[in-house]
């Protein structure tokens, strides 16, 4: 199975509007993955609220989603924003330095982008 890692911005500014946009947002990808019936592993929906819930540090979760990238996954989606995270960066350099596919789509309703993603996950 292949299964699409979806990387963007989490903390962004750190106030709970943000870190709810960002979930949102992210979220949003994942439903959209889910609708194309393609495999995904979403780091903002796995751990919604964890800066809350938890006393686990922000580096736990990095350390956390790196992991599962690098261990379960073989392409990323990368949400519009993200560039503004510190974390999603390291992803996607990670995953270019792997030569693994990197989708942008612009966004949850970007059928050219699924379409694609679609594609790469029915290939062998």
């Amino acid at each position: 199975m292949k299964i699409v890692f979806i990387a963007g911005p989490y903390i962004g500014n750190g106030t709970e509007e943000e870190i709810e946009r960002n979930i949102k947002e992210a979220e949003a990808f994942a439903i959209a993955l889910a609708n194309w019936k393609i495999p995904f592993f979403c780091a903002h929906t796995h751990t919604s609220h964890f800066e809350r819930k938890s006393i686990a540090p922000e580096i736990f979760y990095k350390r956390l989603d790196m992991f599962v990238l690098k261990m379960l996954c073989g392409a990323v989606l990368a949400t519009p924003r993200w560039q503004q995270s510190t974390g999603a960066k390291k992803e996607i350099e990670w995953a270019r330095q792997k030569h693994y596919p990197i989708f942008f789509p612009k966004s949850p309703q970007d059928e050219n982008v699924l379409s694609d993603i679609e594609v790469w996950c029915k290939s062998v």
